[in-house]
């Protein structure tokens, strides 16, 4: 009896150590890799079936709640629709023309592919481009109040008079983007690099500037108190 009860204690498995580091867990899988799973609440039938290069949404503008991940939506004649709720992260949306759309709000385009696309005189309240491609795209004259921009790529992208209150572009790379006469008040720049920018004529009061780089960036006449506003530098 001692020698088995010796031999089933030195043959068990120990527990794990309580310092031991977790298991190293595999990457999340990129939301177009094959067919994403379905969204709960959020519907891929209706007017989202019209969905395709070059479609026309004219007869059935209603997209509130749709799912349209990873769909190819490039130069896609959408003006009107309505997307509130939808969502299009990694859509193809490139000279896609969203312009005049008056309910844009809470839209999720996280990760889309929006390079030249027109999103002028749209509300786009509370929607989101976290890592999407925006080069290019016109933002002019729309309403994006609390949007958030963080790690999207928007080289020469454009807000033109566009409504930008307490929008999020921190730690974002912004070159040439143009912020001529746009109301961003109490927007967060924090991180971000900014070059080549135009803040000519906008209101950038109380937003944050705390650790942005700014360099040949046109401030003139621009309105309100920054915080942590750094003066630009002279490109080296």
């Amino acid at each position: 009896p001692g020698r088995l009860a010796w031999w089933l204690f030195s043959t068990a498995t120990p527990p794990p150590s309580p310092l031991a580091a977790p298991a190293t867990l595999p990457p999340p899988p990129s939301p177009c890799g094959g067919s994403p799973p379905p969204l709960p609440g959020k519907s891929r039938g209706g007017c989202a079936a019209l969905a395709g290069p070059n479609a026309i949404f004219d007869t059935c503008p209603d997209l509130r709640n749709a799912d349209l991940r990873c769909a190819n939506l490039e130069g896609a004649m959408m003006s009107g629709v309505i997307l509130g709720g939808a969502v299009l992260n990694g859509t193809n949306l490139f000279a896609a023309s969203l312009s005049g759309s008056s309910s844009l709000t809470t839209a999720s385009f996280a990760g889309a592919e929006m390079r030249d696309a027109d999103l002028t005189n749209a509300n786009l309240e509370h929607a989101r481009f976290d890592g999407a491609i925006i080069e290019g795209a016109d933002f002019s004259s729309s309403t994006l109040p609390f949007a958030s921009f963080v790690g999207a790529r928007m080289y020469a992208a454009k807000f033109d008079q566009a409504k930008l209150w307490e929008a999020d572009f921190s730690r974002t790379a912004l070159p040439t983007v143009d912020f001529n006469k746009a109301e961003l008040t109490r927007s967060d720049f924090s991180g971000a690099s900014l070059h080549s920018c135009v803040f000519s004529m906008a209101n950038i009061d109380a937003c944050i500037f705390t650790g942005a780089t700014l360099v040949q960036v046109d401030l003139s006449g621009y309105v309100g108190t920054p915080v942590d506003l750094p003066q630009p530098a002279a490109p080296v």
